[in-house]
């Protein structure tokens, strides 16, 4: 079974905003710096309009409202560093394989995924987990890193289905199926 597509620079920018919203550690490190970018500047800004002589409720409101900023802002600004990260990464004359055509062959054994500068096999046990979003299946082979399959490389939903129960099998914990 082969699957011929292309992988584009928003189907890559995807990838890392799926791995961004549903990786546990990522957000758990999001929280963390909500929190202690919040705490830092209302207890900051306290202290230095105690030092200056300058704490009143108006100067303690606007530390107020500038800790929430920052707590509600630090999801929109870090998802948009992901992105122009990404953007970056892509631009990158080294990192050219990651978008273009692509042919994944699935074989009994192993499956193959060949594209410009790669040609890289990999065995149905190599799989550690899988995730989707709307438009994409994204197959990953170690912890970082993941192959990625655009739902338009699949000419039906039988293609599709054949396709994740192929690339599935051998992972028995349901949870790391998308």
């Amino acid at each position: 079974m082969e699957f011929k597509y292309s992988v584009s620079k928003q189907d890559y920018i995807d990838f890392n905003l799926n791995y961004f919203n549903n990786n546990a550690v990522v957000q758990r490190s999001i929280w963390m710096m909500r929190v202690a970018t919040a705490v830092i500047v209302i207890i900051g800004g306290s202290v230095l309009m105690y030092w200056l002589h300058a704490l009143t409720l108006v100067s303690g409101l606007v530390y107020l409202a500038l800790a929430a900023v920052c707590f509600f802002g630090t999801p929109w600004y870090m998802r948009r560093k992901v992105v122009k990260n990404t953007e970056r990464i892509l631009k990158n004359a080294n990192n050219k394989q990651l978008c273009g055509p692509k042919a994944l062959t699935l074989r009994d054994e192993d499956f193959e995924l060949k594209g410009e500068n790669e040609d890289s096999v990999y065995r149905y046990d190599a799989v550690q987990r899988t995730a989707s979003d709307d438009r994409h299946y994204f197959i990953f082979v170690d912890e970082f890193s993941a192959i990625i399959v655009p739902f338009e490389a699949f000419s039906s939903m039988d293609d599709q289905r054949a396709f994740y129960e192929r690339i599935t099998k051998n992972i028995s914990d349901p949870a790391l199926k998308c």
